[in-house]
């Protein structure tokens, strides 16, 4: 399987996304703004939102998978005078030096985990980084949009439909990062698999390509109200918002009890 978020991804994801949107960034500072400790946000990427936080006052920490995006990350916050804590870890792994009262986790990331089983795992290790009492919160999102393309009458399609997408971003050195992407969804699994290719370009000479796939799932109410529970969280509460870049989003906040 190839992997995914390398050093082309990491630069085209910074030139097309490179801060959450307003509405976004004052929707998380009310949230983290009632944590009464550390603050994790774990699949943080290079900082489209944690910068914007750090940037507002707020501590927070970081985690993520990417050694690409973590060094993006840790190099914005330089330029801008930020102090940041990242760890280079899989939440698979997760062992970080201190316990949170509130980790959380934007823009649907946490659909990056395709297997159940495994997003079980992953949440009972969140629960296991957390202090009594401490939160978390999931952002989701379900692919309406893409859903109802797939329908034929009542009918839904399979992986043999695809979906073909091109974006083009523009550096300010004159280069410019081209993104094609193959899209297929098995909508009864609940998941969509995407393949892309970048290529950067530099003055219209080809300069270098990547190659990347990853496989999104989402996760109905229930459903992820069901897999909270089983990770031994508890008052699972449900926000609908509509975020810049999460047009439909549902945030999942949930408690880890206190110790008797």
């Amino acid at each position: 399987m190839k992997s995914s978020y390398l050093n082309l991804c990491t630069e085209f994801y910074d030139l097309t996304k490179p801060e959450a949107g307003p509405k976004e960034v004052a929707f998380y500072e009310k949230l983290l703004g009632t944590a009464k400790g550390p603050i994790l946000e774990a699949m943080c990427g290079s900082g489209r939102l944690l910068i914007p936080l750090l940037r507002g006052g707020l501590v927070v920490e970081g985690v993520d998978n990417s050694s690409h995006m973590l060094k993006s990350c840790q190099k914005r916050c330089s330029d801008q005078g930020l102090a940041v804590q990242l760890y280079h870890q899989s939440l698979q792994q997760l062992d970080l030096p201190r316990k949170y009262d509130l980790i959380f986790i934007a823009i649907g990331s946490f659909q990056l985990i395709q297997d159940r089983k495994e997003a079980l795992n992953i949440l009972k290790n969140l629960h296991s980084a957390l202090l009594p009492a401490g939160r978390v919160v999931l952002e989701t999102f379900i692919p309406w949009d893409a859903i109802k393309d797939n329908i034929n009458g009542s009918v839904l399609m399979d992986e043999s439909k695809e979906r073909l997408f091109e974006r083009t971003a523009n550096s300010r050195d004159g280069s410019q990062i081209v993104h094609q992407s193959t899209v297929t969804g098995n909508f009864k699994e609940q998941i969509e698999k995407t393949q892309s290719r970048y290529e950067k370009w530099i003055h219209e000479l080809f300069s270098q390509a990547e190659e990347e796939e990853y496989t999104v799932r989402w996760y109905h109410r229930f459903e992820m109200e069901l897999l909270l529970e089983k990770a031994g969280f508890s008052a699972v509460r449900i926000i609908d918002e509509s975020f810049e870049q999460n047009e439909q989003a549902f945030v999942y906040v949930a408690s880890k009890p206190r110790e008797i």
